[in-house]
Order: C-alpha cells, then sequence, then structure tokens
C-alpha cells in the first residue's frame, strides 16, 4: 500500500481540523439559539403494572427528572403524602400526563404546587390542597382510571382533567398491563431494570444526549407527527366526547365539581401550531356540550411570550419550564375563582 505524501497528510489534517471547527461553532450556534440540554440524572423514574389504567408510578420512591428530585407518596403520586381531609380543607385533584407531573422542574415548580400557593395567597380562609394526580405519558382514560381508583381517597372539591392534544392517541390498558404483569418494578423510560447491557447503553444515549447539535439534528429527523384521517379523527371525538362524560359522572358521584384544563401546545404560542389549535377547538366544543367549565391555559403563555420573546420550555424536551408553569397555575387559579365553583363563604 502507498504512503500517504507529507502534502496529503496535511491536506487531511487542515480538512479534519476545519471540520472540528465547523462543528463546534454549529454546537455552540445551537446552544444560544435553544439551549443546553439537560443530563438525566439517576434514579430514573419507577413503574409498575396496574390493573386497571396499566402502570402507575411506584409508591413511596424517589427518583429525578433531569436534575429535579421528585418525591413519589403513598398513593403513587407526585408530592406530598395526603392525610385526613380538615374540617376547612377543600382539595384540588389535577388530572394529567406529563405536563402536569411536572417533567424538568421540580417539587414546588408544577402547576399543581404553584397553583396551591396561589389559591392560598388569593383566598386564605381556606386551607387550599391541591393534589398532583399527573403521570408522564398517560392519556384521558388513563386518568379517569385514577380518579375512579383513587377519587374517594383523596376526596376533592373540584377534579381539573388536564387536556393536551396527544391524548386523541391511546394506549391499550389491558395489553400494557399483561406486558408489565409479574416483572415487577421497571424504569420507565427504558422499560427495564437497567443492568448490564442496558444500562451501558443508557450511558451511551447520555453521551450523545450532552450535544445540543446532536439533539437538534435528532428532533428534525425523527419528531415527526403522525397523520390523522379524517375516520380516524372522527372515532377520536367520539371517544373524547364520552370520556367527558365519564368524567362529569365520576365528579358527580363524589360531590365534587368538574373542570376540563386545555393546556396548549407550545407551538400555538406566538400564533402557530394551526393543526392542534384544530384539536384543542374541538374538545372545547365537546366540553362546552357536556356543560363542563373549561379553562384555557394559552393566554398567560401569550403574555409571556410577548414580555419575552421566548418560548417557555426545557431545551430539548418540549414540556413547559418552571416560568410557564408559574404563569399557566397563576391565571389556573384566578379562573378557579372566578367560576366561584368553591370560593370560601
Amino acid at each position: 500500500m502507498p504512503a500517504i505524501s507529507l502534502r496529503t497528510r496535511k491536506r487531511l489534517i487542515a480538512l479534519g481540523a476545519s471540520l472540528a471547527l465547523c462543528l463546534l461553532a454549529a454546537e455552540i450556534a445551537v446552544r444560544v439559539a435553544v439551549g443546553a440540554p439537560l443530563a438525566e440524572r439517576m434514579p430514573l423514574m419507577k413503574m409498575r403494572a396496574n390493573p386497571v389504567r396499566g402502570w402507575q408510578m411506584v409508591p413511596g420512591q424517589t427518583h429525578y427528572t433531569y436534575q429535579h428530585r421528585v418525591n413519589v407518596n403513598a398513593l403513587g403520586l407526585r408530592g406530598p403524602e395526603i392525610g385526613e381531609k380538615g374540617e376547612n380543607e377543600r382539595r384540588v385533584l389535577y388530572l394529567g400526563d406529563s405536563l402536569v407531573y411536572g417533567q424538568g422542574v421540580a417539587d414546588d415548580e408544577t402547576q399543581p404546587a404553584v397553583l396551591e400557593r396561589e389559591l392560598r395567597a388569593r383566598d386564605p380562609k381556606v386551607a387550599w390542597t391541591v393534589v398532583n394526580a399527573g403521570h408522564r405519558s398517560y392519556d384521558t382514560a388513563q386518568e379517569l382510571a385514577l380518579l375512579e381508583e383513587l377519587g374517594g381517597r383523596i376526596r376533592p372539591d373540584v377534579v381539573l382533567l388536564g387536556w393536551y392534544w396527544n391524548d386523541i392517541d391511546e394506549r391499550d390498558i389491558a395489553r400494557t398491563y399483561e406486558n408489565l404483569q409479574g416483572k415487577g418494578e421497571l424504569y420507565f423510560d427504558t422499560n427495564n431494570t437497567l443492568e448490564g447491557l442496558d444500562l451501558l447503553a443508557w450511558r451511551g444515549k447520555q453521551l450523545c444526549r450532552r450535544s445540543a447539535l446532536v439533539m437538534l439534528v435528532h428532533d428534525l429527523v425523527v419528531s415527526k407527527g403522525r397523520p390523522y384521517t379524517e375516520d380516524y379523527l372522527e372515532l377520536v371525538w367520539q371517544r373524547m366526547d364520552r370520556h367527558l362524560g365519564r368524567f362529569g359522572e365520576l365528579c358527580a358521584q363524589l360531590g365534587a365539581r368538574a373542570v376540563v384544563v386545555l393546556v396548549p401546545d407550545a407551538h400555538r404560542i406566538g400564533g402557530g401550531g394551526g393543526e392542534t389549535r384544530a384539536f384543542d377547538e374541538r374538545l372545547s366544543a365537546l366540553a362546552s356540550a357536556r356543560a363542563l367549565p373549561l379553562i384555557e391555559l394559552l393566554p398567560p403563555l401569550e403574555v409571556l411570550h410577548a414580555r419575552t420573546h421566548r418560548v417557555p420550555i426545557v431545551p430539548f424536551d418540549g414540556h413547559y419550564d418552571a416560568e410557564g408553569n408559574r404563569v399557566m397555575a397563576e391565571h389556573l387559579a384566578e379562573r378557579l375563582l372566578a367560576l366561584d365553583l368553591v370560593r370560601s363563604e
């Protein structure tokens, strides 16, 4: 094999150096424009099989959402333990997915946590408690199953059903339970026990996640929405209408007021998100037909965006950051008390 000439070696070195500088410049540019990816921290969230919800968080665990510690109580919900209901206590049960759970933010920065503080500040005669029933990746059917399973123990005065556009997709609860049954406790993010090769693969993935440029390319390549046919969507809205009816029935059985909370897609902020806007509008119409109060959380996010000129989301994640959760919770507290559903005498 002929030796590489000195001139060729110099060209290859120069080419490699130029490529490295270009990649470094691109990495810096992405970090300035979008932000730096957050590092995952062990332990991750653990789950176990649940016969009516498919899966649930393991009660009593401590895990992390990125660098923020998460405490899970004895009911398998994020937040402090829930004791006996006090005489002057009024409870709000907030159902939802990862946007209610608070992916990427601390325990005291989630929507439910901020909502509790806001209600207490605005209506101090009442001992307000807001229970965070948000679960990552839950859909509406799972949230209603949680309400039916735990509502009697929590005894809410108001139940908030957090709705996000991807709730139009639902998992097969029975099949999910069947797949998880007998496997014990698994890490939610990996669907395994993170041992051996699984742990090695996870660590390799985390190395890649440290690059903002890699994350941007990943999102551009794989984060594409699926097309929805009109026939599929018609079945979706029929199912959602039944869910809303069931929601009202379950709340009536508990003696609680039912309220739908519309959490917007971050792409809607600033006038975008045309497809998800249509989904939100359809859900709003269904709630109105069922005479269910609905609170939309887009307005405070628009005000925040107009002031800061940024979308308040966790970089390369899409969930709302602490500031986004704060303004949504403040707006929600104001609207709840304006509805006069549970205001103190």
